[in-house]
């Protein structure tokens, strides 16, 4: 990462790369330095940072970005749209093998069993999108190619995107309700702000189908832990893909799947886990790189970063 973008920008701007990613060290380098770019960032680095100018996030997600820390003046960006095309491929790949049982398949004929537990046709269910952003459309456009009914929520739903997606449904944040009762699949895309967090607990996913499967390809948090490690065990819905977790997070020094966290989802029969990559392919990082490279060369002529994040709205 650190050689394509010293690649990408001028000769005179300095890389500061950390050796150990230790709170100390990176107390100590940020003293002198205007840009970070970081997956999270703790408030006693941001404070030492006196110029800091730019905050930019690998990535969409800004929910570890301490922003009642900052000073004013200080943008903060992500780079979102980046690689929204691998991310809904992984999306669907998981919906994929949910509905085909793909991962009890293999793991069974590899103990040399036989199977015969019937899978699911995608052609006319619905796929209900909680999220409807650069990810959640390219979901929507690929489910559709399954012929599926496409079921979406949006801030701000408009007749119009609705019509130019060829959606069947559209609405917005009252309409979660709706949009659990009715899907077969439901594909959480929405980013974690403090209106999405815990969004979907024990009362909204009882209104699911006992026959419906979730993926959560956004935020573990949108979905209460609890709740959802319940559902799954107690069969209140069929299944889960889940490619985010909770705190302790997989990006945490001391988290291993033998870490002993409150739930062990993977070893539940009808979860699919994956750590948090399922929209890493040969392409997906240099789309990031180049906004990461683009918004350091504005920061460096005095302009502001593209891809701003609203304080306000945290994406």
């Amino acid at each position: 990462m650190v050689f394509k973008l010293r690649e990408m920008l001028p000769d005179d701007v300095q890389i500061v790369v950390s050796k150990t990613g230790s709170e100390e060290e990176l107390i100590s380098l940020a003293q002198d330095i205007e840009v970070i770019i970081c997956t999270r960032l703790s408030h006693k680095v941001a404070q030492v940072a006196k110029k800091l100018k730019l905050i930019q996030k690998t990535g969409a997600g800004v929910d570890a970005i301490p922003f009642s820390f900052l000073r004013e003046d200080v943008f903060v960006a992500n780079t979102s749209g980046a690689n929204p095309v691998p991310l809904a491929e992984g999306a669907v790949a998981l919906i994929l093998a949910l509905a085909k049982r793909i991962i009890q398949r293999h793991n069974s004929f590899q103990r040399g069993e036989i199977k015969r537990g019937q899978g699911v046709e995608l052609r006319g269910k619905k796929a209900g999108i909680i999220g409807l952003g650069h990810i959640g459309i390219e979901v929507a456009r690929l489910l559709q190619a399954f012929q599926m009914k496409i079921m979406a929520l949006k801030r701000h739903p408009s007749e119009e995107l609705k019509t130019q997606l060829g959606l069947n449904f559209l609405g917005g944040p009252n309409d979660l309700d709706h949009l659990l009762r009715e899907s077969d699949f439901i594909v959480v895309t929405v980013p974690s702000t403090s209106e999405t967090r815990g969004m979907i607990g024990e009362r909204e996913l009882r209104m699911m189908k006992s026959t419906a499967f979730i993926v959560n390809i956004a935020r573990a948090a949108i979905i209460q832990e609890e709740a959802l490690y319940k559902a799954l065990k107690e069969k209140w819905i069929a299944g889960a893909a889940i490619d985010v977790w909770w705190i302790p997070h997989w990006w945490d020094s001391t988290w291993t799947p033998s870490s002993k966290p409150l739930y062990q989802f993977w070893k539940l029969p009808n979860v699919i886990a994956t750590p948090h990559n399922i929209g890493s392919t040969d392409t997906s990082s240099d789309a990031g790189l180049r906004i990461i490279a683009e918004n350091i060369r504005r920061i460096y002529e005095g302009k502001p970063p593209i891809n701003k994040v609203d304080r306000k709205l945290q994406y």
